[in-house]
């Protein structure tokens, strides 16, 4: 009888390594050759230097934002808060949904990379994750057709709703190409290829710069507020194609394996990550999205002091997110291997290093507290107000930061639905009911209200999922868990058997002390 290969259901072995790894052998990822604290200085050392190149790239992504506001903010204080509103409903409606479900792949592709002798499995993953977020494009790209009317409807001046409208529509060109440079993004990182975002974004960067001077404020190509957005469509579409560019002339292609239609095939296993991966970053960015919505109740003044605060938010949490990022792979890869014991090890030591960036960060930012206002507007006003939301910033960018952090390890793990299940009560149940009352209630303390709920949401959130990581995990089942789902999740494309089997020669993998 002809042998069948292996299918979705089917598991990928005889003798499923789970079982005989976890069971009857004793798990040889003790490495009794290397000691605790040798193992610690390993796993701070390859989470520093992954984590830098990581960092610059979400930075250099981020500031994209950031000086599109630094373009807008002195055209007016109506186009600060348009833009402002903009970049909230593209964050709620397309960002958060779509990098939500991008960032499952980081459990699929982190795993597959090592614990399959497929490669191309890791491409495999990452077409699902780019069909998934294609599919969520589709319906946001009818709202913006027709949101300026629903902006005036809940309560925005004609003029703001307006400019945001224009914005939108605007951005929404460079909107696929974004999610799938997020995708692409997670593909080459669970190769441990750190470093390909950051020599795109060294090179977008500047022209990113060029162009929102040039086109907002240049006499001679110079289109007002609208070119702002068409700056950040450029850029979208810039950054997609270098990170192809870079993929096509790497390494990284060989696990592409080619377009296929049957990643369509059994698309679930990768929603039921990927829907808990969004819900999880919905619960928590909604709110803070949320606050930006309230603020905006109060009037221009309040809702431009937002967008300086919220654009020091973006900029500081890109840190940990990057350590997060970079402690997912090497998670996921330490799993992939059956190395529990150095798994747990870079978990603990991603935490301690994202606490020294948070504090760091906070108190260069509580020392300029006065300042800051300053480097988006002259308005003295929105000064003042920044600089009174200042001391409940320190607080919600160092455990938001920890947050990014730790979510990066939950989905390594494949623990998206706990970190939603965390979420919901710490913002829905507790950070936002306190933050209205306080500031629309009778306290009357408007934004800083809203600050003071959303201050105890994040705290709350934060401990809990660390307290989660530290006494709540068995890393010895997180192993058969990580091949339990490597098995069932993927789809072998060729006729033999032995290209999906997993990789559980643990003694040909290379040494974890190097520096990838």
């Amino acid at each position: 009888m002809a042998e069948q290969s292996p299918q979705e259901t089917s598991p990928l072995m005889a003798s499923h390594p789970s079982e005989t790894t976890l069971t009857d052998q004793p798990l040889i990822d003790d490495e009794p050759s290397v000691s605790y604290f040798d193992m610690v200085k390993q796993e701070c050392t390859w989470l520093s230097l992954s984590s830098v190149p990581l960092a610059l790239s979400y930075f250099c992504q981020n500031s994209f934002v950031f000086i599109s506001m630094l373009s807008v903010g002195r055209l007016g204080v109506n186009e600060l808060a348009a833009a402002s509103l903009s970049v909230m409903i593209i964050n709620f409606t397309i960002n958060m949904p779509c990098v939500g479900l991008a960032c499952a792949l980081e459990t699929f592709c982190g795993t597959a990379f090592t614990g399959s002798k497929d490669k191309t499995q890791v491409g495999f993953h990452t077409q699902r994750g780019l069909v998934a977020v294609t599919l969520q494009l589709v319906p946001m790209a009818i709202l913006f057709m027709f949101i300026d009317p629903l902006l005036e409807m809940i309560g925005q001046t004609e003029q703001v709703a307006a400019l945001c409208g224009v914005f939108l529509r605007v951005w929404l060109l460079g909107s696929w190409p974004l999610v799938a440079f997020e995708c692409l993004k997670r593909f080459v990182q669970a190769q441990g290829i750190m470093q390909a975002g950051t020599w795109v974004m060294t090179v977008v960067c500047p022209i990113h710069i060029i162009a929102s001077q040039q086109l907002v404020w240049s006499d001679r190509f110079g289109l007002g507020f609208v070119g702002a957005p068409l700056a950040t469509v450029l850029t979208n579409w810039l950054l997609f194609f270098g990170l192809v560019g870079y993929i096509a002339c790497s390494k990284a292609k060989e696990a592409w394996g080619g377009l296929t239609l049957s990643c369509i095939d059994g698309i679930w296993e990768f929603y039921r990550l990927a829907i808990p991966s969004a819900a999880m970053m919905a619960c928590s960015w909604s709110v803070f999205e949320l606050v930006t919505f309230g603020s905006s109740i109060f009037g221009p003044v309040s809702l431009a002091a937002q967008a300086c605060i919220f654009s020091a938010i973006a900029m500081t949490y890109q840190a940990p997110a990057a350590i997060g990022s970079a402690t997912a792979t090497r998670v996921g890869n330490s799993l992939g291997r059956g190395l529990q014991r150095r798994a747990r090890v870079s978990s603990y030591v991603s935490i301690c290093i994202g606490y020294v960036v948070g504090i760091s960060c906070a108190a260069m930012f509580y020392i300029n507290r006065h300042s800051w206002g300053y480097m988006f507007t002259d308005n003295e006003d929105v000064v003042a107000l920044c600089s009174k939301l200042m001391p409940f910033f320190i607080f919600v960018q160092t455990f938001d930061g920890m947050n990014g952090l730790v979510a990066g390890i939950l989905r390594a793990l494949g623990k998206q639905s706990l970190g939603a299940t965390l979420a919901f009560p710490s913002f829905w149940i507790v950070a936002v009911p306190i933050g209205f009352y306080l500031g629309m209630g009778a306290p009357d303390l408007q934004v800083v209200g809203l600050w003071i709920g959303l201050t105890v949401g994040v705290v709350l959130y934060s401990l809990a999922q660390q307290a989660f990581i530290f006494w709540c995990i068995d890393w010895r089942q997180e192993v058969k868990v990580c091949f339990d789902r490597l098995a069932i999740s993927t789809t072998s494309k060729t006729p033999s058997p032995a290209a999906s089997i997993l990789c559980v020669e643990h003694g040909a993998a290379n040494d974890y002390g190097t520096i990838v």
